[in-house]
Formats: structure tokens, C-alpha cells, sequence
């Protein structure tokens, strides 16, 4: 029987709440900082590490998309996994959308929507890392 490998999950959003104190929750006391916007938390998980991001629109740090600060900071993001609205949130309430490439950032996407709802295990190959940031779940349907 062939031995599985291991993915480590981090989701980021929860990532800043684990084992922190509520003031370290607030930028300056007034404004809520997500899991995305604490990236010294969850670095030093992601440095040398073949990472997959399982994320959609909504996952921003700033004003800039969660894959676009994590490549700055030379995260290697191997794939994006997105579900059904797409990576950038501009396809239709079910409308099929097929794996692609990334025309930003040129990373593939593979999408999570129609007959592929989790990834496979062709698909997690070479991924030592998962992160999985999807800001609006919870507040929005998915099919």
C-alpha cells in the first residue's frame, strides 16, 4: 500500500485568535484584524514550504489579494484552489468554471466547483502547505 503524505492546513483566517490576547486582535484598539492581515503569525509556517491556497476575491490583506502579499513576501504558492465564483470573484452564480491559469500572476487555478468539489490527490501533488482563506463564508451561498 503506497504511504500517504501529509498536508498542513492553516487557515488564516482563524490563525490570529489561536492563543492571543483580545487587544492583539485590534490594529490601533478600533479596527478588527483578520487572520490574512497577520502574517507574522503564519510566515514562519510558510517559509521553504510548496504552498496551495484554497481562496476566492474576498481574501485581501489591505487593499491587495492574499496571493499577491504572500508572493511579495516570497511565499512559493504553487496552485490556487477556488471555489465557485472563481480566484477573482467575477463568474456568474453557476457558471461552470473551468481549471485555468492565473492571467495576474500566471499561478494555475484549479476550480472547486461542478464535478471537482475537493482537490485530488494528483492535484495536491508537490503541495506540502495549505492555507485556506475565504473571507466571506458564512455571509454568502455556495453551491
Amino acid at each position: 500500500m503506497p504511504q500517504r503524505k501529509s498536508i498542513t492546513l492553516i487557515i488564516v483566517v482563524f490563525l490570529s485568535l489561536v492563543g492571543k490576547a483580545n487587544a492583539q486582535w485590534f490594529d490601533d484598539g478600533n479596527e478588527i484584524l483578520v487572520g490574512a492581515e497577520r502574517t507574522e503569525l503564519y510566515l514562519p509556517f510558510l517559509r521553504a514550504q510548496q504552498v496551495g491556497i484554497v481562496t476566492n476575491h474576498t481574501s485581501t490583506v489591505g487593499n491587495h489579494h492574499l496571493v499577491d502579499t504572500l508572493l511579495s513576501l516570497k511565499v512559493r504558492i504553487k496552485k490556487i484552489f477556488s471555489p465557485e465564483h472563481g480566484f477573482r470573484g467575477d463568474a456568474e452564480n453557476g457558471e461552470l468554471i473551468e481549471n485555468s491559469k492565473d492571467p495576474l500572476t500566471k499561478l494555475p487555478v484549479v476550480s472547486l466547483y461542478g464535478n471537482n468539489k475537493k482537490p485530488t490527490q494528483a492535484q495536491l501533488t508537490g503541495i506540502q502547505v495549505m492555507v485556506f482563506d475565504l473571507q466571506d463564508v458564512g455571509v454568502r451561498f455556495y453551491t
